[in-house]
């Protein structure tokens, strides 16, 4: 490596680690699952970068040859495995589209598994072949983050943008390992600034993410209730009529969950103003725990929550999820009372959950279905209903009757739709005629 090039790939990967250095104190400071993530995936994009320009190779001799070799193979494949991983708990995969979720796990998967078969093949084949594998899955995550961000998720365009750079980096680090000769100074200098742009773009995408999941974006305070620090009542309406939009262009299924809070009164009596706001405190994180953050969460009034989820993969998750949220809110709460003591107090709650989908309705119908739902939750065991969309009634979740998938429940309804009726079998008389 010559001394030019040498300054360049120590300077971008230098850079490089400064990001990795921030994000490492930032899984320090915060101590969440997605900042270990986003840790884990930087560190991968940084050593791919300084293994396949041969900087590690160049600085640490005792690598050099066929152990740089096959770390060379090894490297991509894992980071898109790494990548993949991160990328669908970013995105709320598993929530969001079944599509999206499966995609990713092949993805990860395929990482896993290939990186250590590509070592099985002719040594000529292995750096080919593996940069097949990261190229390809970098093409499937640049798809499916498209896909995001036609959904709803605004910050997913971030994320693909970051993916796009990162398209010419691989090609241009793959170049510099399996080329006889190495490009020239130009060329390295755009691929090194390449891949400082993508690991950049990516670490702030991750960054603000994970801000948004702790809540301590700088949003304006009209947008959120001052309390709970969901969304305000005019900020889920809007959303909820945006998303009814995309539901009609993208035909896609969602739900309406609708949380309330029965008898605040009581609860008022026994802890005060200020034990109630820490009572609707505890709700809102219980709730948000298990909908996601990717599912925009509101209070629409005092006792009442909204959480929007715009796309379910499955009509099975509506069950699991109810059950989970029901259970979650119905738990003790610790709280201090009029007298200054720590007691645990149990919140009445009711969940209803109302189907969305491409048919247009009114959001004013929409939300008082939810809440004639959350209501007549409050009589059933599991406190957790659905609006079964043949009878229009309440009904609980755990009994409900759920397709396998939209498509198959559609089907259904419209059998049952097109069925013929049976005519009741007619009534006898109150009086028999007598016999002759």
């Amino acid at each position: 490596m010559r001394t030019a090039e040498m300054m360049i790939w120590s300077a971008v990967v230098g850079s490089m680690g400064l990001i990795v250095l921030l994000a490492f104190a930032d899984a320090l400071y915060s101590r969440t699952r997605s900042s270990v993530n986003a840790l884990g995936y930087l560190m991968g994009g940084w050593f791919f970068v300084a293994l396949l320009s041969g900087l590690a190779g160049a600085v640490f001799t005792q690598i050099q040859g066929e152990p740089l070799h096959v770390l060379q193979v090894l490297i991509g494949p894992l980071c898109a495995s790494v990548g993949s991983y991160g990328t669908s708990r970013w995105l709320s995969a598993q929530q969001r589209d079944r599509i999206m979720k499966t995609s990713m796990r092949t993805i990860s998967i395929a990482g896993l598994a290939g990186a250590p078969l590509c070592l099985l093949l002719e040594r000529d084949l292995q750096l080919p072949v593996s940069a097949a594998i990261t190229i390809c899955s970098l093409c499937v995550l640049i798809w499916l983050g498209v896909r995001a961000a036609q959904l709803g998720d605004r910050m997913a365009w971030g994320l693909t943008a970051g993916f796009v750079i990162t398209f010419p980096l691989q090609l241009g680090m793959y170049w510099l390992a399996m080329g006889n000769t190495r490009p020239s100074i130009v060329w390295q200098l755009a691929i090194a600034l390449a891949g400082l742009a993508s690991l950049t773009v990516t670490a702030v995408m991750v960054w603000l993410r994970n801000r948004h999941e702790q809540q301590f974006q700088n949003e304006g305070r009209s947008r959120r209730d001052r309390i709970t620090q969901l969304y305000s009542s005019v900020v889920i309406v809007q959303k909820i009529i945006h998303a009814q939009r995309r539901l009609v262009r993208t035909r896609r299924d969602g739900a309406l969950m609708a949380v309330m809070l029965f008898s605040p009164e009581q609860l008022v009596s026994q802890v005060g103003q200020y034990g109630m706001n820490e009572i609707y405190i505890q709700l809102a994180r219980r709730m948000q725990r298990h909908t996601g953050v990717v599912n925009p969460a509101g209070r629409y009034y005092d006792r009442c929550f909204i959480v929007l989820m715009e796309t379910m993969h499955s009509p099975k998750l509506i069950r699991t999820l109810g059950l989970r949220v029901a259970s979650s809110l119905r738990r003790p709460i610790d709280v201090i009372s009029l007298n200054g003591e720590r007691i645990k107090v149990v919140a009445d709650v009711g969940v209803g959950i109302v189907h969305l989908s491409g048919a247009r309705k009114d959001v004013d119908q929409v939300l008082h279905e939810a809440q004639s739902v959350a209501e007549a939750a409050r009589g059933m065991r599991s406190r957790a209903a659905l609006l079964d969309a043949e009878t229009r009634h309440a009904v609980p979740v755990e009994t409900a009757e759920l397709g396998s998938t939209w498509r198959a429940q559609r089907a259904q309804l419209a059998h049952l739709a097109h069925a013929p009726k049976v005519p009741k079998p007619a009534r006898a008389g109150r009086f028999r005629n007598k016999p002759a």
